[in-house]
């Protein structure tokens, strides 16, 4: 049942953009992009969570893992 609550759990465009500490232009911008979607309400623009969370997802990359050398020796220089 949580997991329900939070895909109805909506943020405005304001809330949106705090919550990712970017700006609310750039958060319209995602949504003109198509790469955040919206739930429009009458006039009103609202965000998902799990909308949210997908962008976070997709936005995501995962660490570069350090290359050893494959003989078993390092050398310093």
């Amino acid at each position: 049942m949580s997991q329900a609550k939070s895909n109805l759990q909506l943020f405005t465009v304001r809330d949106a953009a705090k919550l990712l500490d970017m700006s609310e232009h750039t958060i319209r911008r995602l949504i003109k992009q198509r790469k955040l979607p919206v739930v429009r309400i009458e006039q009103r623009i609202m965000l998902t969570a799990s909308g949210i969370a997908q962008l976070i997802k997709k936005s995501t990359f995962p660490a570069l893992q350090e290359k050893r050398p494959e003989s078993g020796i390092c050398f310093k220089y």
